[in-house]
């Protein structure tokens, strides 16, 4: 939608880029391109006003991933904190073991003494089951066997290797922690990169949408300034009347014009002698805009005849368009009409003839019905070589076919 409106006012930018003379250009015409550009600046105030609100709910998404990322990011940083206070924790249990096994050997120094009081006392045969002990833990084992080691000596020992036991659990249970922090660490790590992901994307989207709004504006604003430029325009075709008015106040009443020819119907000459095929009615539809007059050609219209449909005065006229070939866009030549003949005839009726090669009458001149105009071309907006043949009553388009 928005694409094709863009087209279309681009294309009627082009057409008023070269507005008619204010010599050349009549109220009507100036009024509905002023209708056309309101209804296109409507059509846009409507499309900005939707591209600001998926601008705001876009920056509304985004402000929230942005409030997930700082979230997740505060989690990391808590595990790396509860990590670190782990490791402590699991080098304070580290020390404590060490100290045990410190504490162990000195106990077992006095253990060795009581073994040589043993040994002492004639116990030669315990004295060698304990002294060849492999280590502490088959000593522990060993010294079950020696009964005349005494009570106290075998709670000293066991009480030492619940301590140990007790600190070992622990030990283990802080590093089994620690697995489960650095994995729920891991999980938050690979939550915060996909989120980051996300937050590109999504400021990618609002920056589009962004540049879709500013182009809305300024389209815009080129519209609004087309639609002062016609207000001008209109301002000078109304002070241009009336000094043209005021001229002819002050002339001698010219000559009365010869009887025009009238065709033997009784209504218009038809403008292009010998071409009748209509390729465009008149209101046809054209997309965006109705199309008010009829297109004559056929395969070998190209410099055909043109004649005026009846007697006037030629009102105004343009000769200067050079592209003389199909095409679908305007060159902006004669606001799109190309080379063309305006003519008055009285009574509030007038004819335009468009998209000519050549013109062969003047603005301000008598022409009567069936007097030669110039040729058939294909200049201004024209995608092919044909007649645009347009009529009108007091500036308002009218079916030319109701005049045969």
């Amino acid at each position: 939608m928005f694409k094709r409106i863009l087209a279309c006012i681009v294309c009627l930018s082009m057409i008023l880029g070269c507005v008619l003379s204010v010599t050349a250009t009549d109220v009507d015409e100036i009024k509905q391109k002023q209708e056309a550009l309101e209804q296109q600046s409507a059509e846009y105030e409507a499309i900005l006003a939707e591209k600001n609100a998926a601008v705001e709910k876009q920056q509304e998404y985004v402000d929230a991933i942005v409030g997930k990322v700082e979230t997740v990011t505060k989690e990391i940083q808590l595990s790396h904190e509860k990590i670190a206070l782990l490791d402590e924790q699991i080098l304070e249990k580290s020390n404590l073991i060490k100290e045990k096994n410190e504490e162990i050997e000195e106990n077992m120094e006095v253990l060795r003494q009581r073994i040589k009081t043993i040994y002492l006392a004639g116990d030669v045969s315990s004295l060698e089951i304990i002294m060849g002990a492999k280590d502490f833990s088959d000593f522990l084992d060993k010294v079950q066997l020696v009964k005349s080691v005494s009570a106290h000596d075998e709670k000293l020992i066991n009480d030492i290797q619940a301590q140990l036991d007790q600190i070992s659990a622990e030990k283990e249970a802080l590093q089994l922690d620690k697995v489960d922090l650095e994995d729920e660490k891991k999980n938050l790590e690979e939550k915060q990169s996909e989120l980051n992901k996300l937050l590109a994307e999504n400021k990618e989207t609002l920056a589009t949408l962004q540049e879709e709004s500013d182009d809305v504006l300024h389209q815009l604003a080129m519209t609004e300034e087309q639609m002062a430029q016609l207000d001008d325009e209109l301002a000078q075709y109304y002070r241009d009347l009336a000094a043209q008015q005021q001229q002819q106040q002050q002339k001698p009443s010219p000559t009365p014009p010869p009887t025009p020819v009238v065709p033997s119907t009784g209504g218009y000459v038809w403008p292009c002698p010998g071409h009748h095929n209509l390729t465009s009615m008149f209101e046809e539809w054209r997309g965006y805009y109705n199309h008010g007059a009829l297109d004559i050609a056929d395969g070998s219209i190209m410099g055909a005849t043109v004649v005026a449909a009846a007697s006037g005065t030629v009102v105004a006229t343009n000769s200067s368009c050079p592209h003389n070939w199909g095409k679908y866009y305007s060159c902006g030549c004669g606001g799109g009409y190309g080379n063309y003949v305006w003519i008055n005839h009285g009574n509030g009726k007038e004819t335009v003839y468009a998209h000519l090669t050549s013109v062969a009458v003047s603005t301000g001149q008598r022409v009567s019905a069936g007097q030669y105009l110039g040729t058939v071309g294909s200049t201004g907006h024209s995608t092919g070589a044909h007649l645009h043949y347009e009529t009108r009553f007091n500036g308002v388009k009218y079916d030319p076919l109701s005049e045969y």
